[in-house]
């Protein structure tokens, strides 16, 4: 596979985080050539440079779509991070002009690419999947300045439903792709004194003929919580992302040390990302399983979106951000 020119373009934590997978973990699909922030005016000269055949978005969620369609509009393949938008709506627009531009779009949902899910994947392929419960618990305050963008509804969308639960169900829309459509039930959202968007979040949906639910919290200080469950012919399986664990009926049929093969990042890529989890304030532990999970799963994205170029082909995901807004639209505080 050819090695790809990339500019990144936003170098806050989550950008830090996506240059050290492309510089510090051994990958050769991608060489960095340029890096812009929107504090900065160099965005324009990644995007208009003719060397540059790629860039990776790494901004805040209300300034992805612009700086998408500005990139396709300039030639470049596009790899956005999750949200890929604001909206379904403008997630399509972006998808009608890649396509006109014949340039790869690639939304990025990292979750989906922890060997837990991917096991998990493989093992219900032709499973009935009757039910599914989704628990994420979290301090947020860990890993994100207060006040700061992400708690902005102007500039992320929302809390933690279109923050966090958009990469919850991107694991179960992997999982299960040939679900079309979801429909939400009810939701309830709740806000801690002195945000401005929920911290909690509490959706019923159904799809086929399932249903499922989804509970988050952004104020637990206790042990995180990043699982998924499904049930299916009587059994249960469960994916902890934390733990990166799967496991059925109780009983782990894959962990980081198992058969299952789970990418071994050189060492100075995990220092570094242990490095930058420690400067953020997150508790002792919590980093541990943090960096075992980012290390693989960042990783994963460019491996993936290098195949997809190889292809030509896009990887638009809708779903997700489909149940968000309709909960959002029906849901109450």
């Amino acid at each position: 596979m050819p090695s790809y020119s990339l500019g990144l373009i936003g170098f806050g934590n989550i950008g830090k985080i996506h240059y050290d997978a492309l510089t510090k973990s051994g990958q050769k699909d991608f060489q960095v050539k340029a890096i812009a922030d929107l504090s900065t005016q160099s965005v324009r000269e990644v995007l208009t440079n003719p060397n540059i055949q790629a860039v990776s978005i790494n901004t805040p969620p209300n300034t992805h779509h612009q700086l998408v369609m500005d990139a396709l509009r300039g030639g470049k393949h596009v790899l956005v991070e999750k949200p890929p938008a604001l909206t379904v709506a403008q997630c399509e627009e972006m998808s009608v002009f890649a396509n006109q531009q014949e340039r790869v779009l690639f939304m990025s949902f990292h979750a989906r690419y922890n060997p837990a899910v991917e096991a998990a994947k493989e093992e219900l392929v032709d499973k009935n999947i009757e039910g599914i419960d989704i628990q994420y618990s979290e301090y947020a305050p860990n890993y994100h300045a207060t006040p700061g963008w992400i708690f902005n509804p102007e500039i992320a969308g929302g809390g933690v439903l279109i923050d966090s639960g958009i990469n919850a169900l991107s694991v179960v829309t992997y999982v299960l792709p040939d679900w079309t459509s979801f429909s939400v039930k009810d939701a309830k959202f709740k806000k801690a004194e002195g945000f401005k968007v929920e911290t909690e979040a509490h959706v019923r949906f159904s799809y086929g003929k399932g249903s499922g639910t989804l509970s988050m919290d952004w104020m637990n200080k206790g042990p995180e919580v990043r699982q998924v469950t499904f049930t299916a012919d009587g059994d249960t399986y469960v994916v902890d992302i934390v733990k990166n664990i799967f496991s059925k009926n109780g009983e782990v049929q894959m962990t980081e040390d198992g058969s299952r093969e789970i990418v071994d990042q050189q060492s100075e890529y995990k220092q570094s990302l242990i490095l930058r989890i420690k400067q953020s304030h997150v508790p002792s532990g919590t980093w541990q399983s943090l960096n075992s999970s980012l290390s693989s799963e960042y990783r994963g994205v460019y491996r993936d979106f290098a195949r997809h170029l190889a292809q030509g082909k896009s990887l638009i995901s809708t779903k997700e951000l489909a149940l968000i807004q309709e909960a959002y639209r029906r849901g109450n505080i």
